[in-house]
């Protein structure tokens, strides 16, 4: 009997793979399944893979070529066997306990997802996040629908932590969901977005279909924060990309958004898709544009919906307070001042790592 499927999606990360896969060999849980999806790999990451495989039964491979993290995470969604499964990234990694504690909580209260701590690892530094106040399970549909804003922007969580909202509400690596759940209710991840929020809109799916949640204040995944990653390098096609986040938020918000529950988290979520591309599209060193260019590009995106709407109407309350910052340089409709505010960071970051 399979209790837990454990899908990991990998590419370019032998640095990193023996350490997540050593955490699963050496799990307390032993009844699993662990599901690697090598998307093409041209490091040695295949190779690590099969080796493990080799000497351990409950590791399969699927080699493919290369499409994406989305289709990787749903080629392991279809071969999946176990009664639950789980999402890791392949540069992250687990303690030991980390799916029994999961899976014992899941058959105790037969909840359709279980959600668990996390630690951020960065510079060699554990830090604890705690995603709510105190441990729950949960089938009101008000307090889940609320869990959902919290997906769309970290301020609109129903029961945050005395240190504030966590990073991650929308990380499929901490939430152990019933595969039956997922079939039946046909959740994958959506490749259109090119592996960026996808994570988070399957997270809005499963929370929309769930009729049960269980959160515990246990750490379940060890999260590794790189100075590079798929969400901070240049995208030449960065707002096409964000047109199709937004459209698949919309698709979620016509469906499960009633009486416009969703609409002002999914207004914070625009503007804040918005200021992560400045510095990884309009301002980056790698954008070919002429300045008065990529100034004029900005306003007429500022100008243009969803980010309009969402700049005008966003609860300015329910910000970060870097968010409020840049939400008020977005109201003053000045893309140099946005510009300098930008180049007045880079300044001070330089000067602080000297």
């Amino acid at each position: 009997m399979i209790k837990v499927s454990v899908i990991i999606p990998i590419y370019n990360v032998e640095k990193y793979l023996n350490q997540l896969l050593d955490s699963l060999v050496e799990q307390s849980l032993k009844e699993i399944e662990v599901i690697l999806v090598d998307d093409g790999s041209p490091d040695s990451s295949g190779r690590i893979c099969d080796s493990y495989a080799d000497k351990d039964l409950r590791f399969h491979v699927i080699h493919k070529v290369n499409e994406g993290v989305s289709k990787a995470r749903n080629d392991g969604l279809k071969a999946a066997k176990g009664d639950y499964v789980i999402f890791c990234d392949s540069d992250d990694w687990l303690p030991l306990n980390a799916l029994e504690v999961l899976y014992v909580e899941a058959k105790r209260t037969d909840a359709d997802i279980v959600i668990g701590d996390v630690y951020r690892y960065e510079g060699g530094k554990e830090v604890l996040a705690r995603f709510y106040n105190n441990a729950f399970v949960t089938e009101d549909r008000k307090f889940i629908d609320q869990m959902i804003q919290a997906d769309f922007y970290k301020t609109y969580c129903p029961l945050p932590p005395s240190s504030g909202p966590a990073f991650g509400y929308g990380g499929p690596w901490n939430k152990l969901v019933k595969l039956n759940m997922l079939r039946e209710k046909n959740i994958k991840f959506d490749s259109r977005v090119k592996g960026i929020f996808d994570d988070l809109i399957y997270t809005a799916y499963i929370l929309a279909n769930a009729s049960k949640v269980a959160y515990i204040t246990e750490p379940v995944y060890y999260y590794r924060i790189l100075p590079v990653s798929i969400t901070k390098t240049y995208k030449p096609n960065a707002l096409e990309i964000n047109k199709a986040i937004f459209n698949s938020w919309q698709e979620f918000i016509s469906k499960f958004g009633k009486d416009g529950i969703f609409d002002k988290p999914y207004y914070a979520n625009v503007v804040r898709r918005f200021m992560e591309i400045v510095p990884y599209y309009f301002f980056s060193s790698k954008n070919q544009k002429g300045f008065s260019e990529v100034l004029r590009e900005m306003k007429e995106t500022m100008h243009s919906e969803p980010y309009k709407t969402a700049i005008r109407e966003v609860d300015e309350g329910m910000q970060t307070r870097q968010g409020k910052v840049w939400l008020r340089l977005l109201r003053m409709d000045s893309p140099l001042s946005i510009w300098c505010i930008f180049k007045l960071k880079v300044i001070v970051k330089a000067l602080l790592r000297r």
